[in-house]
This record gives structure tokens, C-alpha cells and sequence, in this order.
């Protein structure tokens, strides 16, 4: 075991959180196959993580039978995806954020191109595809990652409330994130979105108003303006904010009911 601490040792001696096989390869001076065995029993031992393919990240102390990813998402999402514009995203961030009871299992990581893992430290991987223009807009340096904002979170969910689960989801992120949330930074977001950004606005600008919640969205809705559905998926009408033209298909009763409100 010596000669695999020893590599540990080195490596965190360097600065280094997370590594490639190719720079384990270089820090041992050993062989591929010696140090392919060296990293499989460091992983088995619990003083390494393997992130995704290739890439690997070691455990801080007291962290050792635990999953990196789970207690450091920013940490092994920068390993799987170093040297790409990334941004730890939708569903990913709120939960990171605290903004929702339950935790999720997919990593949702907004990138400007696909990757070949589908899995980021055992837990499956979901690549949203994005413009390099937009990925770090509304985002923070997290460890060597980048995570959406709370601003940025919602707006995105908002945005596409098909990778938050449904409107309960957003709800609940929103009744715990408003207070934290700058308006006028979801509105700057929204312009660098188009349309798309302003129906996301509306949505987030009628659950707060709806709902009672402290967050001063108050974009302007032209007569000539269509109307827009909360949940672009679900067709019923159960209830129209006929001010902001949003169509809900639950009432603001049930919603209420989620967010103890």
C-alpha cells in the first residue's frame, strides 16, 4: 500500500484535488498497467474517486467511505469535465443550493458539448447542451467548477421546467430561494435569452405573485402578447393569471399546499 499512498501523497504535496491517468502515470514513473492496479486498489480502499472515465479525485480527509460526489458535487463535476465550459445546472444546483427537501440523483451539467461518461462518481449524468455565449452567465466558481446562481437556477428551470420535474419542484425551490433571488439579475438574464427568457420570467413572476412570495418580478405583458402555459407540457387550464398571461394547469390552492404556504 505504501507505493499507492505514496502517489496520494504526491499528488496533494502538488495542490492536486482531482488527476487523470495520464498524470498518475507521470507521478509514479510506473507503468500503465502498474498504475491502472495502483488506482483500482486506492478506489477499493476509499482514499480516491473515480469521477468518470480517466479522471479521478481524491477524498478529503473525513470524507473516506462517502461519495465524493455526493458531499463534493463541484469537485468531481470539475474533474469530469475539466478543460470544458461547463456549469453545474437546473435541478443539480437548486439541490446544491439547499432549495429543495429531497436530493437528486442525476448530475444536471450544462456544457457546449457532449461527453462520453453517463455517469459523474457512480450517479448518472445528464449533459444539457448550450451555447459557450450562456453557460457561465448567471454562474459562480464553486471549488474548480461553476454552479448556476440562485438567480440563475430558477431562470433556468423556469426556462425548461422539463428537467426540474414539474411545477411542484419549481415551486418549492422558488418559495425557498426568493428571498435570496435579485430580480433585476433574472430580468438581465432574460434578456440575453430572448423570448424563451421572458416566458421564463412570467412564469417565475406569476408563482411569486400568486403565491405570495418576496421576489419583485415585474415584467410587462402586452396586449398583443400570447398567452403561455407554467407547464409547457401540461395542457389543462385550471386557473389563468390573466395580468402576467399564464395559464396554470394546477390552482394556486395545491401549489400553497406544497410549499406550506
Amino acid at each position: 500500500m505504501t507505493r499507492q499512498l505514496d502517489l496520494v501523497n504526491t499528488l496533494v504535496a502538488d495542490g492536486r484535488t482531482d488527476f487523470s491517468f495520464q498524470d498518475a502515470v507521470g507521478a509514479t514513473g510506473a507503468s500503465v498497467t502498474t498504475t491502472a492496479n495502483a488506482l483500482h486498489r486506492l478506489t477499493q480502499e476509499g482514499l480516491v474517486d473515480r469521477v468518470t472515465r480517466g479522471r479521478y479525485a481524491i477524498r478529503p480527509l473525513g470524507s473516506l467511505g462517502t461519495s465524493a460526489a455526493s458531499e463534493h458535487l463541484a469537485l468531481a463535476v470539475g474533474a469530469a469535465f475539466e478543460g470544458r465550459l461547463h456549469r453545474i445546472a437546473y435541478r443539480s444546483a437548486l439541490s446544491d443550493l439547499g432549495l429543495l427537501a429531497h436530493p437528486v440523483r442525476t448530475v444536471f451539467v450544462a456544457c457546449e458539448q457532449q461527453v462520453k461518461s453517463s455517469k459523474v462518481s457512480g450517479r448518472p449524468l445528464r449533459v444539457v447542451i448550450e451555447r459557450p455565449q450562456t453557460i457561465h452567465l448567471g454562474a459562480e466558481v464553486v471549488e474548480r467548477s461553476w454552479r448556476s446562481t440562485v438567480e440563475r437556477a430558477l431562470f433556468e428551470c423556469a426556462m425548461r421546467v422539463d428537467l426540474i420535474g414539474g411545477i411542484e419542484h419549481l415551486a418549492e425551490a422558488l418559495a425557498n430561494g426568493a428571498r435570496n433571488a435579485d430580480a433585476r439579475r433574472m430580468a438581465t438574464l432574460a434578456k440575453s435569452f430572448g423570448g424563451r427568457g421572458s416566458a421564463a420570467v412570467r412564469r417565475l413572476a406569476s408563482l411569486a405573485h400568486a403565491l405570495g412570495l418576496p421576489l419583485a418580478l415585474n415584467p410587462e405583458v402586452s396586449k398583443s402578447q400570447s398567452m403561455i402555459r407554467l407547464d409547457p407540457r401540461d395542457p389543462r387550464d385550471v386557473w389563468v393569471d390573466s395580468a402576467l398571461k399564464v395559464a396554470w394547469s394546477v390552482s394556486v390552492e395545491e401549489l400553497r399546499a406544497v410549499i406550506g404556504n
